[in-house]
């Protein structure tokens, strides 16, 4: 459940932009490949639900800089340029960005008040 709850406060950071801006094309890409490495990523139990957290979290960031992108499409498409090479240091790259959110909430946290969690 908090992994749920993570990945929607991870997926409101998402920002708006215009769609056509060039920009925001390299950032959706980028953000494309991430969920397609994570989505690799999720299919191994170590990793499962560190994989499903990343493909919340960047494909609410592309959704929210492009409002009613195909995200299947985009997939489908980056997926056809990506060579077996480029999943690696994608997976690594989208980790690292993923892990810097990740603690950036956990620093945001405030203190569990008493009795509750327990």
């Amino acid at each position: 459940m908090k992994v749920w709850m993570l990945a929607g406060l991870l997926a409101a950071t998402a920002v708006s932009a215009r769609a056509d801006d060039e920009t925001v094309r390299e950032a959706n890409r980028a953000d494309v490949r991430c969920v397609i490495g994570m989505s690799v990523m999720s299919r191994n139990e170590q990793y499962k639900s560190w994989g499903a957290l990343g493909v919340f979290f960047f494909s609410g960031r592309v959704e929210g800089r492009e409002p009613g992108i195909d995200l299947e499409r985009a997939i489908k498409r980056e997926v056809s340029q990506m060579r077996l090479a480029d999943y690696q240091p994608e997976i690594q790259r989208c980790s690292a960005l993923l892990g810097e959110k990740s603690r950036a909430f956990e620093a945001m946290k405030p203190p569990a008040p008493r009795g509750v969690g327990r």
